[in-house]
Parts: C-alpha cells; sequence; structure tokens
C-alpha cells in the first residue's frame, strides 16, 4: 500500500467511516504501509465498533481480553463479544467462551454457558475452532475424556490444526486411547500441512527421536526451521543449540551463541540453558564467567531451576566459594517456586542430616514430592528401598511402580522409563504384562537408554 493509499484510508476514517477505521486498526495491528503499533490498532478498532461494525467488536473484545493496546479488562472484552454476537456475528462463539471458562473472569465466569455458546457455534456455522475449544474444556473443565476425545476428533476432521495436533500427541502417549505410532504420524503430518507450526515442530521431534520414522536429523532441523519461522518459539531454542551441536547441521557455534543470547534476553529458560552451555556443557567453550551471569539472571526473574543451579554450585564450590548454607536457601526458594530438583536435594540433605536435622519422615516425603513432579533421581532412589526395603523405609514393590509410574507422567526419564519395564515385565510390585513393558523399553529407548537387548528378549518370549 503505497503511503498516498494510506492517507486517503485515514481521511476515510477520520471522517466516521467504520469500514475504513477497521482497515486501519488491522494495517496498524500488522505494521502493513503504517508503523506496527497495538494502541493506535486498539484507537480505531474502538472507534470502527462505536460505530457498530460487527468484525471490529470483536477485535476489540479480543484486545480487552489479551491486553492489546490497551489493559487488560474481561468485563469489556466480555461486553464487545456479547454485542458482536448481538449483532448477528458468527466468528465469537469461541472467543466469548475462552473468556467465559476464564478464572480471571470471576464471577462472569460461566462454563455451562460457554458449552453452549460453543455447540451453537459448531451446529449453526460449522466453526471447527468451537469443537477443538470444547474438547478441551470437556477434558479440563469436566473431566469427561469420552467427549473430549470425540469433539477432537470432530474439530480435527473439520481443519482444526490445534486438534490434530491434540489427536497426534494423544496417540503418542496412548491418552485415552491405544498407542499407535502410525496414527500419530497421521495427524501431526495433517496438522502440519495445514500450516500448523506445533504439529510440525511435532513431526521434527518424530524424526528426531525416530518414533514412528526412521531417524532423520537433517529431516528434523529442516522441519524445526520451518515451524520456527511461522513463530514457534520452542523450534527457535531447538534450531540454536542444533547449531551448537551440529545436529542435522553444521555447527556454527557463532551463529548459535548469538541467537541464544537474543532469546535469553527474554526467556529465562533459555538464560538458564545458555548459562549451564556455558558453565558445563560441550559445544561453546568454557566461559564460566559469563555462564554465571546469564544464570544470575534467570534466577532473579524467578527461573527455580536457575535457583538450584546456583545451590548446586554454592554446595560443591564450583566456580564460586564453598556455602552449604546459601546452597539450602537457594535450593528452599527453588522448592517454593515448585521445582523438583531443589525438593529432591533438600530431601536427600534432610534424610542424611547434611545442614539440616535429620528427619527420615519429612526427607521420603520430600523425595516422593519430588518423584512425582518428575524428578527421576528422587524416583529411582525410592523404587529401591521400596523393592528391598531399607532403614526407615519399609518394603512395599507396588509403591515402587506407583511412584515409576507417577515420575514419568510428568518427565519421561529414559532411566526410570526402563526401570519400571523391568517390574511390569517381571511382575514386581504389579501383574505381569509383557505388552506394556515392551512399550516401556520402546520409551526408553526413545529418551536415550538402550534397550535393544531387552527388547529383543521381550519380543521372543512374548512369540
Amino acid at each position: 500500500m503505497t503511503h498516498i493509499d494510506v492517507e486517503i484510508l485515514r481521511t476515510r476514517a477520520r471522517d466516521g467511516d467504520p469500514e475504513a477505521q477497521f482497515d486501519l486498526a488491522l494495517r496498524y495491528s500488522d505494521g502493513s504501509g503504517v508503523p506496527e503499533s497495538a494502541s493506535t490498532a486498539y484507537r480505531w478498532l474502538s472507534k470502527a465498533a462505536e460505530s457498530g461494525h460487527l468484525d471490529a467488536m470483536g477485535a476489540l473484545g479480543r484486545c480487552f481480553h489479551g491486553g492489546l493496546g490497551c489493559p487488560e479488562d474481561v468485563t469489556l472484552a466480555i461486553h464487545w463479544y456479547e454485542k458482536a454476537l448481538a449483532g448477528g456475528a458468527d466468528d465469537v462463539h469461541g472467543d466469548l467462551a475462552q473468556v467465559l471458562c476464564d478464572e480471571r473472569s470471576g464471577e462472569l465466569r460461566d462454563v455451562d454457558r460457554a458449552i453452549g455458546l460453543l455447540r451453537e457455534g459448531w451446529e449453526n456455522h460449522q466453526d471447527a475452532a468451537c469443537a477443538g475449544i470444547l474438547s478441551e474444556i470437556y477434558e479440563d473443565e469436566r473431566g469427561d475424556e469420552t467427549l473430549s476425545l470425540q469433539w477432537a476428533r470432530t474439530a480435527a476432521e473439520a481443519g482444526d490444526g490445534a486438534a490434530m495436533v491434540t489427536l497426534g500427541y494423544r496417540y503418542r502417549f496412548g491418552e485415552g486411547v491405544e498407542r499407535d505410532l502410525k496414527k500419530m504420524l497421521h495427524w501431526y503430518r495433517r496438522g502440519a500441512d495445514h500450516g500448523d507450526p506445533t504439529a510440525i515442530a511435532n513431526l521434527a521431534i518424530c524424526f528426531q527421536n525416530g518414533e514412528g520414522v526412521k531417524r532423520d536429523a537433517e529431516r528434523a532441523f529442516a522441519l524445526r526451521e520451518e515451524a520456527a519461522e511461522m513463530g514457534h518459539s520452542g523450534s527457535r531454542v531447538w534450531l540454536a543449540f542444533a547449531l551448537v551441536d551440529g545436529t542435522g547441521c553444521e555447527k556454527d557455534p557463532v551463529r548459535a551463541r548469538a541467537l541464544l543470547e537474543e532469546l535469553a534476553e527474554n526467556d529465562p529458560e533459555v538464560a538458564h540453558d545458555l548459562g549451564d552451555r556455558l558453565i558445563d556443557g560441550p559445544g561453546l567453550g568454557n566461559d564460566a564467567p559469563a555462564g554465571l551471569t546469564w544464570m544470575h539472571s534467570a534466577a532473579q526473574r524467578g527461573y527455580a531451576p536457575a535457583l538450584t543451579y546456583l545451590g548446586v554450585m554454592s554446595w560443591y564450590g564450583k566456580h564460586v566459594p564453598e556455602d552449604r548454607v546459601k546452597a539450602m536457601e537457594l535450593y528452599t526458594q527453588a522448592m517454593e517456586l515448585g521445582d523438583p530438583y531443589a525438593m529432591a536435594n533438600v530431601g536427600f540433605a534432610t534424610l542424611a542430616g547434611d545442614e539440616v536435622t535429620r528427619d527420615a519422615r519429612l526427607g521420603v516425603e520430600l523425595l516422593v514430592r519430588a518423584a512425582t513432579k518428575g524428578n527421576a533421581h528422587a524416583a529411582l532412589w525410592l523404587a529401591e528401598r521400596w523393592l528391598e526395603g531399607a532403614q526407615d523405609i519399609p518394603r512395599d514393590p507396588a509403591r515402587a511402580v506407583e511412584i515409576l509410574e507417577a515420575c514419568i507422567a510428568e518427565e519421561e526419564d529414559g532411566d526410570v522409563l526402563f526401570h519400571l519395564a523391568e517390574l511390569v515385565r517381571d511382575g514386581r510390585g504389579a501383574e505381569p504384562n509383557l505388552p506394556r513393558a515392551l512399550e516401556l523399553f520402546q520409551l526408553a529407548e526413545i529418551n536415550g537408554r538402550d534397550s535393544r537387548v531387552e527388547r529383543g528378549m521381550l519380543r521372543r518370549q512374548m512369540r
């Protein structure tokens, strides 16, 4: 759009033309022919909406719901969605339903009405996004796995990319369906063809791990590049570390570090990972001072694993003076933020009476909490004690299986998966289940634990 065209549009908008006001708002939102400005887009949307423009009403509701160019205000978001709906808009059912399910909506929260709106959006307008949101609500709000799966299928078949990703994920992990990597690939590929960046990223993971396809690092890298170009933030981080390690590409540590530093400015998790690589990891050289700077940056932004990391360094005196009192303070801060690794560290210290008063009951309790949040070290340690019995921990093989299951439900770890597979195969703490054991051994392989021998022996046993 030329400068003259923009000025003509601006003149029409100033003269009160709601269509021109709406068009100008979209251009400021996208930066199309004008400087990108969410606040200016909001101002023109407000004028268009006040003049009765239906699309502007819906867009203004989204501004208030997301705080785009204006203060976040769920009451005003609902107001404008309701006005658009009353005016005959056919594309705000999902938006209004999501606000009504939002915890921030307080007394205005109404899940039953949200479900009714979504059903109306689907039945009257065949809005695939409404079907997809219904799937999420039935799972998250109603705990109805059957209806959730039914609506996910409906949404996916109607072209909702997010629902395609959901189905692929369900088949990958066997959630509500029988685990089936062929069906997983089918839905990830359909989502990728639909242009969903998460589906493309998940398809990259399949090629990266060899899940349902032959491992192909180059193909995984290409897919990650595609997803990153579409705005998938996790893929940008993955690409940076791929450039560090040369995974599916030529190593380029200079470009990788520049990209990671850019990402780390706005993401404390990346700051933590970059700090870790600079201090301990391969690929970026040994630059402990820079690594510590990034780790402190992540910790100052409240990223719990960074607090735990700094605690470990203080505990062992690595790159910093040894100070176990400070380490325990850092662990406690991280634990209060929910970090399972900090919980495990405090749990082990409490069991041993190391820098704290020994308390076996509290120590085991902390380790159980850490394990159920995905800490593999705690889960494996507890499982071994419950299998054999130990001081302060009576023998209980069933609890060993339970704690390993709870751990992998939060974080798939190759060693935990492998140990659980052995117990399920041998009937220790649970009834023997050879198909389940084989599945667990396969997941262990995907997560970095070699299980080829065990899988071969188990297949022969099953035959």
